[in-house]
């Protein structure tokens, strides 16, 4: 995972705080991830919602060993276009692909707020968690 975009610590027990680096969004962005957050489910797949800290609208987690994390309001990731062969549709939510070392970071793109999701690859159906986190953004971000 790189450092400087999600920058994730734990302290190694279950049910642990993760510390997670917040992304700095427009000011506007912030009510539409408050919304976001309202939709997003405790339980992705068999991973149990986890604390974070700092608390903010902007980020959330599922997991302790191997957490599942949400970044809300991240820029436009470097090497995106519309014809990008690491771009796949999953319920009207089109995700960048991005795999760096043990993670895979897919970043929903959205006319207004993008979402990034930083999946650790040894979850093998990562798209699961594209429909179930893309539920949430179909239903908050247009």
């Amino acid at each position: 995972m790189t450092v400087t975009a999600v920058a994730v610590t734990a302290a190694g027990c279950e049910g642990s705080v993760l510390h997670v680096t917040p992304p700095q969004p427009v000011n506007s962005a912030v009510p539409v991830c408050n919304r976001l957050n309202d939709q997003l489910p405790n339980l992705l797949e068999h991973l149990q919602s986890r604390p974070t800290r700092p608390r903010s609208p902007l980020v959330h987690a599922w997991g302790n060993v191997h957490p599942v994390v949400l970044r809300c309001g991240v820029p436009v990731p470097s090497g995106y276009s519309d014809s990008s062969p690491q771009t796949a549709k999953v319920n009207d939510v089109t995700w960048f692909q991005q795999v760096e070392g043990d993670h895979v970071v897919w970043t929903a793109i959205r006319k207004g707020v993008n979402i990034e999701l930083t999946v650790p690859t040894h979850y093998e159906a990562q798209g699961a968690f594209l429909v179930d986190v893309g539920n949430a953004i179909s239903a908050t971000i247009p």
